[in-house]
C-alpha cells in the first residue's frame, strides 16, 4: 500500500502543557480512517496539524511526500477539509457557492463542477438557495467544495453532527464512494462509533495525547460469550484448568471470550457437566466497536 499520510513521532505542547505525545501513524492511499478518543484527547489538536493551522514541536507529518511545515504549499495543495458544519452562503444557490470557491483554485473549469455535483447527488437541487438545504444536502454540497482541487486527502472533523439517519446513510455511502472510486485517503473524527464502524476500515484511539491503538474495523470481532451456570466460580476454575482460559464473572454469567480454535463451544459445555455444573444457558455476544473503544479508553492500555 502507498502511504498517503506519515505523523513520526509527533509532539505538541500547549501552555506548557503537552497535548499530543510522540505519535506516530500512517495513513494510506484509498483508506478511511476513523479518528476517536474521549473528549479532550488531542484529535483536534493532530487535525490541526496535518492541515498545517498550527505549528508542530517535535516529529514531522508528511501529505504525499511533502513536508506539512518546509513544503507547506505542496502538502495543503493535497488536502480538502470539512470541520463541523460547511460554510456556505445561506442566500446563494448551491451552484453560485461552488462558482465562488472555485475562484480560489486554478484551472476548476464549469465541467468539473458539473462532475462534482452529480457525483454527490446535487444535480436537482443545485440551483436552489442553500438556505434551504437539508443538513445532509449543505455535507454533500462541502464535500463537493472540497474536492474540487483533486485532494489526495480528505479530514472530516465531526461530519454528523446534527444529521438524521438518512443524512449520515448518504454521508457514509459518498465517503465510502470517494475511498473507492476515487482513491481519496480519508480522515473521519466522530463520537458515533456505530458510524464509523460502517464507514472505516481503520480506526485509531488516542487517549491523553497518546496513540493507544490501531485497529482493523473489517475484522471479525472478538466472540465473547455468557454462559449461565449452576457455580460460576467452579466453572472459572474449569476452564481455566482445561483450556488455560481466563474469564471473566458479572452478576449472573460467565463471560468468556473464545479464540477461533475454540469457537464451537460444545467442548466447553462437556467439561461443564462432566464436573456436574448445570449449564442454563449460553449467549453468543460480539465484541463490538464500542466495547473495544470503551475497554482502551477506560483502562490504561497500550498497542
Amino acid at each position: 500500500m502507498t502511504a498517503t499520510i506519515a505523523i513520526e513521532n509527533v509532539g505538541k505542547t500547549i501552555n506548557r502543557k503537552k497535548i499530543i505525545k510522540d505519535l506516530s501513524l500512517t495513513i494510506n492511499e484509498g483508506e478511511v480512517l476513523g479518528l476517536l478518543g474521549p473528549n479532550g484527547a488531542g484529535k483536534t489538536t493532530l487535525i490541526r496539524m496535518i492541515v498545517g493551522l498550527i505549528e508542530i514541536n517535535e516529529g514531522q507529518i508528511s501529505v504525499c511526500g511533502h513536508d506539512v511545515e518546509k513544503e507547506h504549499k505542496d502538502a495543503l495543495g493535497n488536502i480538502g477539509a470539512i470541520v463541523e458544519n460547511p460554510e456556505m452562503y445561506p442566500f446563494f444557490s448551491g451552484q453560485k457557492n461552488l462558482d465562488y470557491f472555485a475562484r480560489m483554485h486554478t484551472n476548476v473549469s464549469k465541467e468539473k463542477i458539473a462532475e462534482l455535483v452529480d457525483f454527490v447527488n446535487l444535480t436537482d437541487r443545485i440551483n436552489d438557495k442553500v438556505k434551504d438545504y437539508s443538513l445532509g444536502m449543505k455535507q454533500r454540497l462541502g464535500i463537493a467544495q472540497a474536492l474540487m482541487n483533486d485532494p489526495k486527502v480528505l479530514i472530516l472533523d465531526e461530519p454528523t453532527n446534527g444529521l438524521d439517519p438518512a443524512g449520515m446513510q448518504e454521508l457514509r455511502r459518498h465517503i465510502r464512494m470517494l475511498a473507492k472510486e476515487k482513491n481519496v485517503t480519508v480522515i473521519v473524527s466522530s463520537h458515533l462509533l456505530s458510524e464509523i464502524e460502517l464507514m472505516c476500515d481503520r480506526i485509531a484511539i488516542i487517549k491523553e495525547g497518546e496513540l493507544i491503538a490501531v485497529e482493523n474495523v473489517k475484522e471479525e470481532a472478538k466472540q465473547h460469550y455468557h454462559f449461565k451456570v449452576s457455580d460460576r466460580e467452579k466453572a472459572q476454575a474449569l476452564l481455566q484448568e482445561h483450556f488455560d482460559m481466563t474469564s471473566q464473572l458479572n452478576e449472573d454469567y460467565l463471560v468468556v471470550e473464545l479464540p477461533s480454535e475454540l469457537s464451537d463451544v460444545s467442548s466447553i459445555v462437556k467439561v461443564f457437566v462432566d464436573n456436574g455444573i448445570a449449564l442454563y444457558s449460553v449467549e453468543p455476544k460480539k465484541h463490538s466497536l464500542e466495547d473495544r473503544f470503551m475497554d482502551l479508553t477506560t483502562e490504561n492500555r497500550r498497542i
